[in-house]
């Protein structure tokens, strides 16, 4: 089964609803393979390429939030990510410009295999949420890219311009176009859509749909495929 979602690196929602996602195919039992394809969605293409607040600090700032207030919300959400099975850190994120990473993104979908672009992605999303590393650096992409079984000159050739920036905006201008105005938004089998990081039965239901796979419901009678 193939699966386009749109989703940024610093989004905290899209690594915990990629993960649920996963788990729930999982859950499925099924003999077909699942193949994600990320499209880039920058929460803020503005962003800096230097670490300029907290992550609490940033939240205050956007919400409107004193900062015991955005401690809580941040916590929240790190635990969402806890119970998902996530070493998720999001109170000491590192925040900055996201491009660099999805330009690499490109870079592995259109030179190597989708095993690898998955991989990279798990590895980006780790780095941010777990390491508490910035997205923006060289050394903390390069490291990501070689991890995911990338080639170093290919790497650096990206890193080094503004390869694949093009491929990046053209996403974002495609998510625009359809509607796409928050992350993450996943497209099932290219026409059913989970947006957000849906509860795991309610992605299973879309999945089921996806697969036509029928469901099992149950009630005084006894249970059946519906």
């Amino acid at each position: 089964m193939r699966i386009i979602y749109w989703s940024d690196y610093a989004c905290p929602f899209c690594y915990i609803g990629e993960t649920i996602l996963r788990k729930a195919f999982s859950e499925l039992g099924t003999d077909e393979k699942l193949e994600l394809v990320m499209k880039s969605f920058e929460l803020d293409p503005t962003a800096s390429r230097k670490v300029a607040s907290t992550t609490p600090e940033r939240f205050a700032h956007k919400y409107g939030l004193t900062h015991s207030q955005a401690l809580a919300r941040i916590e929240a959400i790190s635990r969402m990510g806890q119970s998902a099975g996530i070493d998720f850190r999001y109170s000491t994120t590192r925040y900055t410009s996201t491009l660099d990473a999805h330009r690499l993104t490109k870079l592995a979908q259109d030179k190597y295999s989708n095993d690898t672009a998955e991989k990279l992605t798990g590895r980006l999303f780790a780095a941010y949420f777990t390491d508490n590393q910035e997205l923006a650096n060289y050394d903390v992409l390069m490291r990501a890219g070689l991890d995911a079984g990338m080639n170093e000159a290919d790497i650096d050739a990206v890193l080094s311009s503004d390869m694949y920036e093009a491929d990046v905006r053209n996403d974002e201008n495609e998510a625009y176009s359809q509607g796409v105005h928050a992350v993450p938004f996943f497209v099932v089998a290219g026409k059913y859509s989970i947006p957000g990081a849906s509860p795991l039965d309610d992605m299973k239901e879309v999945l089921r749909k996806g697969l036509h796979v029928p469901a099992m419901s149950c009630g005084p009678e006894g249970c059946r495929l519906s």
